[in-house]
């Protein structure tokens, strides 16, 4: 009978994570939090000491208009005839599509724009780093509706959505200032640059002010049991 009341003890409430594991991910997430920052700020200036050596920037090409007859799903052909790159400058696949990799003249500030996501997406990480980390050490001590807990997770909600929004543009926007200094933006261009973000961290940040409200009310309620005690 006692071995069957531990078990139901066990499988009713059990311990997802113990408080030395959450004061070791606490810790962790400190040290991933501080290399990001500096890593990804460190990319970004040397992004900037490349110029005006080589810097890349993300560019899509026009499609030209399908020739009648060709079905969904065929290869798009693209228009890049009488395209005239200066001396210095050349297109290049990559990974993620294709990069216009400048080498004319661009200025610092650009070469560091075009690494400027690493560099805000690397603040973001640490920032949210210091930010949670109270928030583990509370959970660990048993405190996790410890005042203030519910502000922390609402501010790294907050730096999630920002980050997320405006650190793709940041590229974006050095393709934008290179194009424009080769004379290629405007209806006669062949390149097109999207200024687009990602939906991912839109749907993180709202999952977290979920669990920053929900923390919220839990301290109201420790607050309220304590004040009945």
């Amino acid at each position: 009978m006692d071995l069957r009341q531990r078990w139901r003890d066990m499988t009713s409430d059990p311990v997802y994570v113990g408080p030395r594991t959450t004061e070791l991910i606490a810790v962790l997430l400190l040290v991933v939090g501080a290399v990001a920052a500096v890593g990804g700020v460190g990319y970004a200036v040397n992004g900037a000491t490349q110029a005006p050596g080589n810097v890349l920037v993300p560019v899509a090409v026009q499609p030209s208009e399908q020739p009648d007859g060709v079905g969904v799903g065929a290869p798009v052909p693209v228009d890049v005839d009488g395209v005239d790159l200066p001396s210095g400058t050349w297109l290049r696949a990559s990974d993620d599509g294709l990069v216009l990799v400048d080498s004319t003249g661009t200025g610092r500030w650009t070469g560091f724009l075009a690494r400027g996501d690493a560099a805000l997406g690397g603040l973001a990480v640490g920032l949210c780093a210091v930010l949670l980390a109270p928030v583990l050490r509370a959970v660990a001590g048993g405190e996790p509706f410890r005042r203030g807990n519910s502000a922390r997770i609402g501010w790294t909600a907050t730096i999630v959505l920002l980050a997320g929004i405006v650190a793709p543009l940041l590229p974006q926007l050095a393709a934008v200032i290179v194009l424009d200094g080769l004379g290629l933006v405007g209806p006669g261009s062949p390149f097109v640059v999207g200024m687009g973000f990602e939906l991912a961290p839109v749907g993180v940040a709202a999952l977290l002010f979920v669990v920053a409200e929900a923390f919220r009310r839990g301290t109201q309620i420790a607050d309220d049991t304590a004040g009945l005690v």
